[in-house]
């Protein structure tokens, strides 16, 4: 029985254990330095991507998942002037959408940058945390003002300090994000 179980682990085990390394391997390349963030805390591993934003690098958090995007920056007590989220939408129906954004649970001020397929800024926006308590009703929207594919929450006035302004072209891999997004 012994050598029947050996040769059966041997015969159909070596597929598992290839593909756990391999899955090792993938997950500890999409890993980076950088702050403590939510994604970690809630137990899934940051996917990092850095933009040049009017020549400032930023490494940028992905939201790539429908509650990625959700959660967006929620709890955050600080972001660095070098971190920031990017959020990607998928590249199927609705989107490119108008797209909205508010500060549920939001702690410290951002700027929201709308861009859209093509790398255009759309618009921007500062935003400010709303007093604790206030409902969700009351929350002030913040919308694109048009189609977009992604938008970047930065912290809040460094849109502003690093010079970005609609119509600007901000360069993304947008094929190799948008393929990520679900």
């Amino acid at each position: 029985m012994a050598g029947f179980l050996s040769r059966l682990i041997f015969k159909s085990g070596w597929p598992i254990i290839l593909t756990g390394l391999l899955v090792f391997f993938v997950t500890a390349c999409q890993q980076g330095t950088g702050s403590d963030n939510s994604l970690e805390e809630n137990g899934e591993k940051p996917v990092l991507e850095q933009v040049i934003l009017n020549g400032h690098a930023v490494m940028m958090e992905l939201a790539l998942t429908p509650d990625q995007r959700a959660r967006g920056l929620m709890g955050r007590e600080a972001l660095a002037d070098d971190e920031g989220m990017l959020f990607v939408y998928p590249d199927r129906d609705p989107y490119p959408a108008e797209v909205s954004f508010w500060m549920k649970d939001c702690l410290i001020p951002i700027d929201v940058i709308f861009i859209s397929r093509e790398g255009k800024i759309v618009s921007i926006h500062e935003m400010e945390p709303p007093a604790p308590g206030t409902p969700d009703e009351d929350l002030p929207a913040y919308p694109s003002g048009g189609p977009v594919q992604f938008a970047i929450e930065l912290r809040g006035g460094l849109a502003g300090e690093l010079g970005l302004e609609t119509g600007r072209l901000i360069d993304l891999r947008a094929d190799y994000l948008i393929q990520m997004a679900e």
